[in-house]
């Protein structure tokens, strides 16, 4: 089969490789659209450093050459020995993330904290191919109303969405997400899904007017005047309550810590490229709670899908492109690594 395989940095390339085979507990799925995601570029320019190049990933015992693509959506063709929860046919998302199971954090439901964490297109072959094989208990169905277009941004949806509970959105509060790509626009919408007023923060216009279009009550352009007296100004002057970084810009997350309400809660979701300096007196001065969140967890990608098929969560404004797998790297990552920034998802469809 046809697939995208990362040997290095820069090293990314399409080839044949072996058509996988579920084992017992596997489902096999034929890939309809996988996104091609920031972190994927960040992997290809500055890693290997989420993909497990020089040794074997710990839990899944494979390294470099491998199958990229994280995030995706595909139809079960083949189940193996024991799958009962799936049947050829059924349309599906994956949670993509491997643990052990069996670990402090696993134990306490905080899997996205395993020692031994990996993920789909990193530590396994991805979706960047005509076929994967995944776990069949990580398999979860579509509803009937749900395409398999929608389907392609459930990943960063449940990233987003996983960002909001870690964030402890309340029903009243005011939630702003400074960086409304894709991630920070499916963040500020699970934010409402919560009950949440949301304010979109952001330097394009673009993406601006579609956070309004997507239900945020406001919108603050970062280049333009004061944002932080704007967002300040929010809650009668106290600021808003939550604030998700999902920009990971030099100053996005100094910025956040600013702009956000005393006692507030700033979320980080975005991955930072750089070490940026920071001023702690504000965290302490305002006493300012500042919370990590990595990835997200099966219940997420199931919550996600639920709002999908309710419609108070929208995906298909996001996707910008369609392309196929010759064209990942001319194309696909050429875009993302463009100054044009006029788009927001690119998915990518093996069988074109």
């Amino acid at each position: 089969m046809k697939a995208m395989v990362y040997h290095g940095n820069r090293d990314v390339r399409l080839g044949d490789v072996e058509e996988p085979r579920p084992r017992p507990g596997e489902a096999k799925l034929r890939i309809d659209y996988c996104g091609i995601c920031a972190t994927d570029i960040e992997e290809y320019i500055y890693g290997p450093a989420f993909i497990s190049h020089d040794e074997p990933n710990p839990l899944t015992g494979k390294k470099t050459p491998r199958i990229i693509g994280h995030e995706l959506t595909g139809t079960v063709v083949e189940t193996g020995a024991g799958v009962r929860n799936v049947q050829p046919g059924d349309r599906a998302v994956i949670n993509g993330t491997l643990t052990c199971g069996g670990c402090w954090w696993c134990l306490r439901g905080e899997a996205s904290q395993c020692p031994s964490m990996t993920a789909v297109g990193f530590g396994k072959d991805g979706g960047l191919a005509e076929y994967i094989v995944w776990p069949a208990a990580q398999v979860v169905t579509l509803p009937a109303n749900v395409t398999s277009r929608e389907a392609g941004l459930v990943e960063p949806a449940a990233v987003g969405h996983h960002a909001a509970i870690r964030g402890r959105v309340k029903p009243g509060e005011t939630v702003a997400v400074v960086g409304v790509g894709p991630v920070g626009m499916l963040a500020m919408q699970a934010a409402r899904t919560m009950g949440a007023r949301v304010f979109a923060v952001d330097k394009r216009e673009m993406s601006l007017n579609l956070a309004l279009e997507l239900g945020a009550g406001g919108a603050v352009n970062a280049d333009e005047g004061d944002p932080g007296k704007a967002l300040r100004n929010l809650n009668g002057g106290r600021g808003p309550d939550v604030i998700i970084d999902a920009a990971g810009g030099p100053g996005s997350t100094q910025q956040s810590v600013e702009w956000v309400r005393n006692g507030g809660r700033v979320v980080l979701v975005a991955i930072h490229t750089s070490k940026p300096e920071f001023d702690f007196v504000n965290v302490v001065a305002k006493e300012v709670e500042i919370i990590g969140s990595l990835g997200y967890l099966q219940h997420d990608v199931e919550d996600v899908v639920r709002h999908i098929s309710s419609g108070t969560m929208v995906t298909e404004p996001l996707i910008s492109d369609v392309i196929g797998l010759d064209q990942v790297i001319d194309v696909g990552y050429a875009k993302m690594m463009s100054d044009a920034k006029d788009f927001f998802r690119i998915l990518v469809s093996p069988s074109r």
